[in-house]
């Protein structure tokens, strides 16, 4: 199975390749902007496309609409630090099947990866279907259709309908698409078929689909929760019905979500934090404008920069040779004056606090905290993220190529938590024992 990994950033593409390395039959790629996406795609065929939304040239929404307009077969999944509606809204309305916000959850990641390689392995084989009632089943309702799942091949050509076949996609079909298939699993594997029917007027499209009784309707409840908490749901005898606003309808009273509602590595982040993930830059500044406007004083002062990268990545392989807390917080040191010299310019403060986030988590760690695969995705993840911020200076600074400056601001804090996660203790949820039955998407 081919898979691309299309970011420009080497700290997020190493960070994939972590989280991958261990799945087998997997032919991996990799590619460092949208353009080089679109070339790579069109003389190859690609399974699997992991996309960044933000990228200094062809963006993750250009590059999926161009790539999903002669490769409609390929499963591209938009990877992003932003963590915000519209930006998810409009990578699946641009084609992409699903949206994953960074820093990534590995377990609930490699769950996902092996899903997308049973949805593409099944839909390649040919569905003979023998439980179709009419070759017309919209002649009740004219917007209705109904489909008989009762093998994982259908239940992944209803996937691709929903996710492939239809226009002006509503905003959350891919969280209730998900949903849905993962109760199918469930159902197929008792041995039992179910249907799921899609009806629609001129303002809304529902999903309906059937359940056995041995399914819990609480650990439902609590999956939806989790995972759905957006999408108005009525869970009643067996069925499940989701109600989802079409694209085209502006949402009058859009629901927000709690704490409670929504799974994400971002609970005990900052709110400052929270809010350079969510932020989209509409109002570009390219970097030839910015270099332009900025003071020769200051520019001056960005010649230390190049001299601290050098510092930090021999301070990094110092503590790779000998692994003490000691030649981290020597790092950590040289990243705080890196910070320094950022917070002298303008418009960059998102950038600044990312990296003083990584230096003040790196003086903390203590060596009792050390093991060698910890270790290993430090150094090979810290070091990338030391690459981004020497490509980000040149781009802006020294060619000015940047489209714009702030293309790094979220990119940069999410590797930084993606960083601290390493580190971080997992938490044990308790839940129901049927939740453990339902926890496979």
């Amino acid at each position: 199975m081919n898979i691309l990994i299309v970011d420009d950033n080497q700290d997020n593409r190493m960070t994939l390749e972590l989280l991958l390395e261990d799945i087998d039959g997997i032919n991996l790629k990799e590619a460092v902007d949208g353009a080089e996406a679109i070339s790579m795609c069109q003389e190859t065929r690609f399974d699997l496309i992991f996309m960044d939304i933000m990228m200094p040239n062809v963006d993750g929404i250009e590059a999926t609409q161009r790539i999903k307009s002669f490769s409609p077969s390929s499963m591209i999944i938009a990877l992003s630090a932003l963590d915000d509606d519209n930006s998810k809204h409009t990578m699946l309305q641009s084609g992409a099947e699903d949206y994953i916000t960074k820093p990534i959850d590995s377990e609930l990641f490699t769950q996902r990866v092996k899903n997308y390689m049973s949805i593409i392995a099944m839909r390649a084989k040919p569905l003979h279907s023998t439980s179709m009632a009419s070759l017309f089943s919209d002649t009740a309702y004219p917007l209705s259709k109904t489909f008989t799942i009762d093998s994982e091949a259908s239940l992944a050509y209803y996937w691709d309908y929903c996710l492939n076949g239809v226009n002006d996609k509503p905003q959350y079909v891919s969280d209730v698409v998900r949903i849905i298939y993962g109760i199918g699993l469930w159902i197929l594997k008792t041995g039992q078929s179910f249907k799921i029917i899609s009806e629609e007027n001129d303002d809304y499209l529902y999903l309906t689909q059937t359940l056995l009784p041995p399914i819990s309707e609480g650990a439902i409840r609590n999956i939806l929760l989790k995972h759905c908490g957006n999408t108005p749901y009525i869970l009643k005898k067996n069925t499940l019905s989701f109600k989802l606003k079409k694209a085209a309808q502006e949402e009058t009273s859009p629901q927000k979500e709690t704490s409670s509602q929504k799974e994400t590595l971002y609970e005990e982040v900052p709110t400052y934090a929270k809010t350079i993930l969510s932020k989209t830059h509409f109002n570009k500044v390219t970097a030839s404008e910015y270099v332009e406007m900025t003071a020769i004083a200051l520019m001056d002062k960005l010649e230390s920069l190049e001299t601290l990268e050098d510092e930090i990545d021999i301070s990094l392989i110092d503590f790779e040779k000998e692994n003490t807390a000691e030649n981290l917080r020597n790092a950590s040191r040289l990243f705080l004056d890196y910070v320094e010299v950022i917070q002298q310019l303008t418009e960059f403060e998102h950038l600044a606090y990312a990296v003083e986030s990584l230096a003040d988590f790196l003086a903390t760690l203590e060596e009792s905290q050390f093991d060698e695969k910890k270790i290993k995705k430090l150094v090979l993840l810290t070091m990338s993220l030391l690459s981004d911020l020497s490509t980000w200076r040149i781009n802006v600074f020294i060619k000015r190529e940047a489209n714009d400056i702030h293309y790094l601001d979220s990119s940069l804090l999410s590797s930084c938590l993606q960083i601290e996660s390493i580190f971080k203790e997992e938490k044990v949820v308790e839940e129901e024992e049927d939740d453990d039955e339902l926890e496979f998407f």
